[in-house]
């Protein structure tokens, strides 16, 4: 149905979040925080498409400006709401992360599983509200926190130390728990610590009016952004100069990529960063962030740092890197697989799976 398919294009431009330039005004806070940019035209589209591209952008202000007002308790509530509405409307998606737990967990039964996609549903929605609420959420002292590592140091103080040594730092992480709050978490805390400002690689929405909003919103948190479609150059003058990037790097899309084992599958994970990490030797680290018990607040935590060979040879070198890579966020989604992404494709061979759930069904 025309309604149920839009849904999808919704809940993407919500999550996916690609800015630009800052416009003036505002704090990003969501609710009115950032100047509001008209929707371009979209020369070359049908009406009809427009049509809805601007009611989309209209539902995407209507419900920031209504997360930017409502209490946090409340907010979160309303966000766990709108993510079972989408759950039951989506059904190929729900097919699919139904698929990808029966890959990443077969020693679970199917009732565990189907336990684990609700409270993934409800953490879904529990964090579209914490990314939108993000700068009020930053203003309140230990809602974010910094867990040591391995070193016993903070994800900023381990940033801060490698920086000192006149090095650029990759931070690579993944689309699990609130990833757009710990980036605006670590970009002030880097700010703060007067290392910054933190470089964000970045996708684009489909939707001009929704990507420019977004884009403005992101900056207004402190992130200055890379975008992916500039290809490598950006990205190379920011680490050579010292920068601090961030890059998600748990999705199959489509830059080039390498099938490297994650939860025991070849799985495309994009090879750049890696690459970029053995040409230009700097230190990378896995972060990621979760959920508290309480489910009030959020944890920062980070593994330990990985650095190229110099003596290895280069090919082995980023096979080694993506290797690592994948086996700290694999360890991080099974501390915390309800807070990852499981309706997207992240396995090439995941489509017989759904065949076969479904068929099961029938």
């Amino acid at each position: 149905m025309f309604w149920k398919k839009h849904l999808k294009h919704w809940h993407i431009s919500c999550l996916t979040l690609d800015p630009q330039p800052p416009l003036a005004g505002g704090d990003g806070g969501g609710a009115g925080g950032s100047a509001i940019p008209p929707p371009a035209a979209s020369s070359g589209l049908p009406l009809w498409r427009r049509i809805r591209r601007r009611l989309w952008w209209l539902v995407l202000l209507t419900v920031a400006a209504v997360a930017g007002r409502m209490p946090v308790a409340g907010g979160r509530c309303a966000g766990r709401q709108l993510a079972r509405l989408g759950w039951l409307l989506r059904g190929r998606e729900r097919r699919l992360a139904v698929a990808n737990l029966a890959l990443a967990f077969p020693e679970q039964d199917a009732r565990d599983r189907k336990r684990l996609l609700r409270r993934a549903v409800a953490s879904a929605g529990e964090n579209l509200f914490d990314t939108l609420a993000a700068a009020r959420l930053l203003a309140t002292p230990g809602v974010v926190r910094d867990e040591a590592g391995p070193d016993d140091r903070g994800l900023v103080d381990l940033i801060v130390a490698e920086a000192a040594a006149g090095q650029g730092v990759l931070v690579l992480s993944g689309h699990l728990g609130c990833w757009e709050l710990m980036g605006a978490w670590l970009a002030r805390g880097l700010a703060d610590a007067g290392v910054g400002p933190l470089h964000v690689v970045t996708g684009t929405v489909r939707n001009p009016a929704v990507d420019r909003w977004l884009t403005a919103r992101r900056h207004a948190l402190g992130l200055c952004l890379l975008p992916r479609r500039e290809g490598v150059a950006p990205l190379l003058r920011c680490l050579r100069g010292g920068g601090v990037v961030a890059v998600l790097v748990d999705q199959n899309t489509g830059v080039d990529s390498a099938p490297v084992p994650f939860f025991g599958r070849p799985a495309p994970t994009p090879t750049g960063a890696a690459r970029l990490a053995v040409s230009l030797g700097v230190p990378v680290v896995v972060a990621s962030i979760a959920r508290t018990a309480d489910g009030r607040g959020h944890l920062v935590g980070h593994g330990p740092v990985w650095r190229a060979d110099p003596a290895g040879p280069r090919d082995e070198q980023v096979a080694a890197c993506l290797d690592w890579t994948n086996a700290q966020l694999e360890e991080r989604v099974r501390r915390n697989p309800a807070e990852w992404v499981w309706y997207h494709r992240r396995w090439n061979d995941v489509d017989g799976a759904v065949r076969g759930e479904t068929e099961g069904r029938e």
